[in-house]
């Protein structure tokens, strides 16, 4: 168990290294600009608070339940409160990474990845489209009417 002190710079320290990791790579993406700077820190603001409550989660042993009495005197198992918030800011982190094109949601699916195997001085053509005699007698009767 950690006291709150120390959970505060262990939460400091990993967001200094997550906004530098972020400005790394968004660098050498080519893709950050001034404009995204608001946008940076609403992320820093958000991965600040899941680190908090996970860290926080981490100390209590990650339960995944709690037990609750109700008015009635009745006990039953609920979901952790702590559980519950690290997977709704774990969810709005993944949106912000989102909004800053860090995911690969926003790639093009079309994207062609590895090498070709044509060479350079060959000249890539598309194959005939055969016709069949089916659509060729098809064609010759549409093309009359």
């Amino acid at each position: 168990m950690s006291t709150k002190k120390e959970r505060r710079k262990i939460v400091v320290e990993k967001t200094e290294a997550e906004k530098d990791r972020i400005l790394k790579i968004m660098l050498e993406a080519d893709i950050y600009t001034k404009t995204l700077d608001p946008l940076i820190e609403s992320y820093l603001d958000i991965f600040e608070i899941y680190q908090t409550m996970f860290i926080e989660w981490k100390d209590k042993g990650f339960p995944s339940t709690q037990r609750h009495t109700n008015k009635a005197g009745a006990t039953n198992n609920s979901k952790h409160p702590l559980a519950q918030q690290v997977e709704t800011w774990s969810e709005k982190k993944t949106k912000a990474l989102d909004l800053l094109g860090l995911t690969n949601k926003g790639r093009n699916g079309n994207g062609v990845t590895g090498g070709s195997s044509v060479r350079k001085d060959e000249k890539m053509e598309k194959p005939e489209k055969k016709v069949s005699q089916l659509d060729a007698h098809r064609n010759k009767w549409r093309n009359k009417a």
